[in-house]
Order: structure tokens, then sequence, then C-alpha cells
């Protein structure tokens, strides 16, 4: 028996198969600079606002899609976490996607900072609209 086994590096096997794992859980990443207000996503995250997976998809364009009535909340809990007066963000609201749905946003998110970077916010999005409606 040959005990001289190859080390393999599974992040790349594995980095392969996330966006099949979370498209299909419907989970999205995002991560926003704060200094520089760029939104870099993935494609589920896109998808979760109703935008195509390769489309391009703003910090801007996301909080428009945001109903008016939940927009200061979103950007409340956006602030506090920034801020460091909470340590996370987790919020629930509502958004018309560019076909006019509404659909009911969880996000989260944390403050990250590797050394040498600049601020981020990091989290996720899910769909939950149909969970919204089933516990109505």
């Amino acid at each position: 028996m040959n005990t001289n086994k190859k080390n393999v590096d599974l992040s790349v096997i594995c980095d392969d198969h996330w966006d099949v794992v979370f498209d299909h859980l419907g989970l999205g990443f995002w991560e926003l600079s704060i200094a520089t207000g760029i939104l870099r996503s993935t494609r589920s995250f896109k998808e979760n606002f109703g935008y195509p997976p390769d489309g391009v998809l703003s910090y801007e364009t996301v909080l428009g899609l945001i109903l008016p009535e939940d927009l200061d909340h979103v950007q409340d809990e956006i602030e506090l976490t920034v801020t460091k007066e909470k340590k996370s963000y987790d919020v629930l609201y509502r958004i018309r996607r560019p076909d006019g749905k509404i659909r009911w946003i969880k996000a989260d998110g944390i403050l990250s900072q590797k050394e040498g970077e600049s601020l981020k916010l990091i989290g996720t999005t899910l769909d939950v609209t149909d969970f919204k409606q089933s516990s109505s």
C-alpha cells in the first residue's frame, strides 16, 4: 500500500462548485467598499434583485430598488454597522424588481478590513418572499 499521497488543493475544486450551491440556495454574496461605494456581488445576489447573472448592479441601483417606505430603515442599519454602533447588519426589506414584482429580501452583513485594504461591508442576501407569504 502506497502511503505517499499527493496533496490536493481542494479549494480549487470547491471554488468551482460554490456558485452551483449558492444558486441552488438562492444565497447571494456582496461586498461594498465603504471608501468608494463600489459593490461587488455574486450572480445569486443579482438574481435576487431581478438582474441577469452577467448584469452590472451598482450600490445606487440596489438602493433604488428598495421600496421608499423601507429605504430609511435599510440605510440606518448600514450606518449603524459602519459606525460600529452595531456589530452586524441584519435587515428585512422589500424591493421592486425591474420586472415590477415586489419581493422580500433578508440581508446580513459585517464590517471587514484585512491588513492593507480599505474598510468593507460584506454579507449575504436571500429572497424570503415565499417564506413570508407562507407564514402570513
